[in-house]
């Protein structure tokens, strides 16, 4: 039997500090994070110079394509949206 949800389930992986801390915030403010998540994609879909522009302070940048390797540890994440912790140039 196929699914009966009217739209697609679209995952991400946050970091759970961050998630964490967002939930609370938002939960103390009558939100959660679906509903804020739903609002940012009709935001950028509407606005998104105005929503990529205030997001952009806090864009921790594309992640890496592929599988880590074997010994790689996990990069601190900056959130300046340069990518700047994984570029070896930087």
């Amino acid at each position: 039997m196929s699914s009966q949800h009217r739209y697609p389930v679209h995952g991400f992986r946050p970091d759970p500090d961050d998630y964490d801390a967002a939930r609370a915030h938002l939960e103390a403010r009558g939100h959660t994070i679906g509903s804020y998540l739903r609002a940012c994609v009709r935001w950028v879909a509407r606005d998104p110079d105005a929503a990529l522009a205030a997001l952009a302070p806090h864009s921790p940048g594309p992640r890496p394509l592929g599988r880590p390797a074997a010994n790689a540890q996990p990069s601190p994440h900056d959130g300046d949206g340069t990518g700047s912790e994984s570029s070896p140039g930087a």
